[in-house]
C-alpha cells in the first residue's frame, strides 16, 4: 500500500486536490470529517467546558459558534484540541487498518494538521497546497464568509504548522494553486508520477 499525505493552509485550496486525487483512483480519508465525528462523539464535554452558548436550540453542538470561541483565543483552541484530537487520531488509525483489509492500493490521508499527526510517518510523501495571501482571503470570504481579520487570524494560528516540516525522510512536493482547476489538476498529476515512480527530481 503506498500512503500519502496532502496538506495545506487555510483556503488554499486542499480539498480541490483530494478532490483530483480521487479521479486518479486514491482513497481518501478526510482527517477534517473525522473530526466532525469526533465533536459529536464528545459534543456534551465540549459544552460543559465551553458553555451552553455552542448548544443549538435541539441540543445539538453549533460548531460555528464553537469556532468562533477557540480561533479568538489560543487556550481555547489547546483545550479544545485536548479533547478531540486523541479521538480523531483514533478514527485514522481505524480508518487506515480497514483500508490495508481492504487491500486498498494507495491511500491519501487529508489533514490541515498533517505535520502534528504521527501518521504523517507512514506516508511515502507529501502534497503541500499552497497560495497566495491576497487568493486565500478571497476564498476565505466567498466560501466562509469571514472578515479580513477574521481569514488572517485563521491563517495566522497556522503559521506554527510550517515549522513542524519533516526536514528529511519524507519528500513534501509544494503544489501551488494559483491558476485555474485545469493547471492545479496538470501540476497535481506530475506530482503524482513523481511520488509513484519515486522520482525526486
Amino acid at each position: 500500500m503506498c500512503i500519502i499525505g496532502l496538506t495545506g493552509g487555510y483556503c488554499a485550496g486542499k480539498n480541490e486536490v483530494a478532490n483530483i486525487l480521487v479521479r486518479y483512483g486514491w482513497d481518501v480519508i478526510d482527517v477534517d470529517k473525522l473530526g466532525h465525528v469526533a465533536l459529536l462523539q464528545v459534543s456534551d464535554q465540549l459544552i460543559n467546558t465551553f458553555g451552553d452558548s455552542i448548544r443549538k436550540e435541539d441540543g445539538s453542538l453549533d460548531r460555528k459558534k464553537l469556532g468562533e470561541i477557540v480561533f479568538s483565543d489560543k487556550k481555547k483552541l489547546n483545550i479544545l484540541e485536548s479533547i478531540v484530537h486523541p479521538l480523531t487520531l483514533s478514527l485514522l488509525d481505524q480508518e487506515i487498518e480497514k483500508a490495508q483489509e481492504n487491500r486498498v492500493k494507495k491511500i491519501c490521508i487529508n489533514a490541515a494538521l498533517l505535520y502534528r499527526f504521527p501518521q504523517v510517518k507512514c506516508c511515502k510523501a507529501v502534497i503541500e497546497v499552497r497560495a497566495p495571501l491576497y487568493q486565500r482571503i478571497m476564498r476565505a470570504q466567498e466560501r466562509d464568509h469571514v472578515s479580513m481579520a477574521g481569514a488572517l487570524q485563521r491563517i495566522e494560528n497556522q503559521k506554527y504548522l510550517w515549522e513542524m516540516r519533516p526536514h528529511e525522510g519524507i519528500p513534501i512536493y509544494m503544489l501551488w494553486n494559483t491558476r485555474t482547476f485545469a493547471d492545479l489538476e496538470a501540476d497535481t498529476a506530475v506530482i503524482l508520477r513523481k511520488i509513484v515512480g519515486d522520482d525526486r527530481s
